[in-house]
């Protein structure tokens, strides 16, 4: 790792009609393009500028006897990127991208730039956890045409559920059509999952597509929270890929990235970027769990030497950022499984559409026949997961197992209230007091909206002993709390409230809050919340 930012180029020396130019002026050129813009010399009164803003030149390599084409490195000053992504982006290839034969095959990114990324937030490993699977390739399945209603994309849905699919994910032209709403297809969809996990035993993820105006955007990702979804697919290239990084940052969601519009930086093998490049490192940079990709062989131009160094760049070491899973898409066939299990290992997505609908009357046994080959060519396959188990654990929201209407017991018009706080006919639910745990010494009652009444919140009632506390967690829904025992500590944010009896509170979207209780006595409080929310995840 150097302390600067490396950046590996392949340059024929010529453009704009010009034949022949030489490679270090043509380099040069380069370097003042990408940074102080402006022609060589004009900064003679500022030495420093050359010295501490301009790229220096590394290294020139021949490719070819003539002296066609050369591998360039350029080092610039981390300090020219701002420590951001937009600024890095176009350092990497912004006004260079006009000029022709110009490729950016390489970078190599100092480690105090690389402290300003978070990366993946989940990364292979975590993906892994939360579906329980291991030793083998992930099943995708693919939503799709567009055409199609709600309703019918959610029996497709469950059909590849049904058939053991690990994820689903909606096609990437699937967006808030007049034909199909976001919000329908969604919560449908999402239905259409759960119940079929209930079914299998399995934890088959579904992820909506996010395409749409920035000022919607944000919506989108905490509708789809409020329904259970945990990961999204999205296209960095049409929404930004700045706004990906904030949305994996902000909401802590699996994301999974999509490449429609980076097409135009490989089509010539003379200029763009390659694409071990943008959709491995700048994609993992960004925060992809998941990078998708024309698979080789498929109907776009990637070679296997193309894939291969683009899984890399995903799964290899980079600092502390978590390696990410190569999505491969395009291209598979039961009878090329072997051939792609040999090239990618364990350790991808494969990502299925149209040969898993190819049989339109029996979608489900499409997909058991892909998920077998490919559990037969992976013999070790382990499954460690079980329906009830959540991304992230909470004090607040331990998952248990529902009935259609609600818990298995019965709806109440009258709980009585009894004098150890708790209520005739909803017994308390106690945790284990493991330290593993980000919680410590509470009880929850479950009092209304979890056994069929029909209303959109749920009422609970929560009870901390002393030296006890909630975990410190964020989230999309709002909770109310209404202290009605004893007293404790409610951080939110920066700011720390003592709660006693009657006192009531209210934890915005978003915000980092923590319950705990440092008294001699038990701390008691009703909590509030949507009926349908979202999960909670580290603050």
């Amino acid at each position: 790792m150097s302390t600067s930012i490396d950046i590996t180029y392949e340059i024929t020396p010529h453009h704009r009609g010009q034949q022949g130019q030489d490679i270090e002026k043509l380099l040069r050129e380069i370097a003042l393009e990408q940074t102080v813009e402006v022609p060589d010399g004009f900064f003679f009164d500022q030495p420093d500028i050359n010295t501490r803003i301009v790229a220096i030149i590394k290294d020139i390599v021949p490719l070819d006897k003539a002296g066609g084409r050369y591998r360039c490195i350029l080092s610039y000053n981390p300090e020219v990127t701002a420590y951001q992504l937009p600024q890095f982006l176009n350092v990497l290839f912004g006004n260079i991208s006009f000029m022709d034969n110009v490729r950016v095959v390489g970078i190599d990114l100092s480690n105090d730039f690389l402290r300003a990324f978070n990366g993946p937030v989940y990364g292979i490993e975590g993906i892994r956890k939360v579906l329980g699977v291991y030793g083998r390739p992930l099943l995708c399945a693919v939503l799709k045409p567009m055409g199609l209603s709600a309703a019918a994309l959610a029996q497709m849905a469950s059909e590849f559920a049904l058939g053991g699919a690990d994820i689903i994910k909606d096609d990437h032209g699937l967006v808030d059509h007049p034909f199909c709403s976001y919000e329908g297809r969604v919560s449908l969809c999402q239905q259409a999952v759960v119940a079929a996990n209930a079914k299998t035993g399995h934890n088959t993820l579904y992820f909506p597509n996010i395409v749409d105006s920035v000022e919607k955007i944000d919506g989108r990702i905490q509708f789809a929270l409020r329904h259970g979804v945990s990961g999204v697919l999205i296209a960095p290239y049409l929404v930004g890929l700045d706004t990906v990084r904030y949305l994996a940052s902000v909401y802590r969601i699996i994301i999974m990235a999509h490449p429609a519009l980076t097409g135009a930086y490989f089509h010539d093998p003379d200029h763009g970027i390659r694409p071990s490049v943008l959709l491995g490192s700048v994609f993992r940079l960004m925060g992809a769990d998941i990078s998708i990709f024309p698979n080789a062989g498929g109907r776009f131009n990637f070679t296997p030497e193309e894939c291969l160094s683009l899984s890399h760049s995903l799964r290899g070491s980079f600092s502390q950022l978590k390696a990410a899973f190569p999505a491969p898409a395009g291209g598979m066939k039961l009878d090329n499984l072997h051939e792609m299990a040999s090239m990618y290992g364990a350790d991808a997505v494969y990502t299925i559409g149209g040969s898993l609908l190819k049989d339109a009357s029996d979608i489900r046994k499409s997909t058991e026949a892909f998920l077998e080959k490919i559990t037969a060519l992976f013999s070790h396959t382990q499954r460690q997961v079980s329906i009830t188990q959540v991304v992230n654990q909470s004090s607040c929201d331990i998952h248990v197992i529902e009935s259609a209407g609600g818990l298995f017991e019965d709806v109440f018009e009258h709980m009585p209230f009894c004098a150890d706080f708790s209520w005739t006919g909803r017994p308390p639910r106690l945790y284990k007091d493991d330290d593993s745990l980000p919680f410590r010494h509470i009880t929850r009652h479950e009092l209304i909206g979890r056994y069929g009444e029909g209303t959109r919140f749920d009422v609970r009632y929560f009870q901390i002993e002393p030296g006890g506390y909630s975990s410190f967690e964020r989230h999309v829904h709002i909770h109310v709390i209404i202290c009605i025992r004893g007293e404790g500590i409610l951080i939110i944010g920066d700011n720390r409230y003592a709660l006693r009896p009657f006192d009531v509170a209210y934890v915005p979207p978003l915000k980092p809050h923590q319950l705990s209780n440092g008294s001699s006595a038990p701390f008691g409080f009703f909590c509030i919340v949507d009926h349908k929310r979202d999960k909670p995840f580290p603050a």
